[in-house]
């Protein structure tokens, strides 16, 4: 077990800094990987800009038997869907959220308001955004942003103010 956490540690430390390649032979070396070794590999990929890596990385997580995706899992690679753009897959794993009662988890949902907002899904992203707690500005400004890119300029201002009257940190 001792292993799978300095793999980890190793893994993200060489992902933060940007030697992606180097994290994923760490990860292909560890020879046990629980989920948060997955979520480490996928992140890592993600936040290096190699939105399709991270899904294929996903898509071997898949086939694990013994490995259940959890919130780090849907929070790395639902965006991933949502900046290359195969919705097919990000509403399959919105399913599999729905399953997981993971749903109404604030960040789980902000990135499946943004999963259908970027992908032109403005009234799906909206359906979610009124179903999430919206005590933070988290799920605002994913709403906010995604109107934005589609040219819907005054609903996005309308949203912002708003979640100005309602009092809200504009920081999480």
């Amino acid at each position: 077990m001792e292993d799978v956490v300095i793999g980890n540690t190793v893994m993200d430390m060489y992902a933060k800094l940007g030697t992606i390649d180097s994290s994923r032979k760490v990860f292909e070396e560890v020879p046990y990987k629980d989920v948060i070794s997955w979520n480490t590999i996928i992140i890592g990929y993600a936040q290096n800009g190699l939105a399709s890596e991270a899904i294929e990385v996903y898509c071997m997580m898949e086939e694990c038997e013994d490995i259940t995706p959890n919130q780090g899992t849907w929070v790395s690679i639902l965006p991933a869907y949502a900046h290359v753009g195969p919705l097919q897959e990000g509403m399959k794993a919105h399913g599999w959220v729905l399953k997981r009662g993971l749903h109404l988890d604030v960040y789980v949902s902000t990135c499946l308001i943004d999963l259908y907002g970027k992908c032109g899904r403005l009234e799906d992203a909206m359906s979610l955004f009124e179903e999430v707690p919206r005590t933070s500005s988290v799920p605002w400004n994913a709403i906010i942003s995604c109107h934005s890119i589609h040219g819907q300029g005054d609903t996005s201002l309308q949203l912002f103010r708003d979640m100005l009257f309602r009092k809200l940190p504009l920081r999480t």
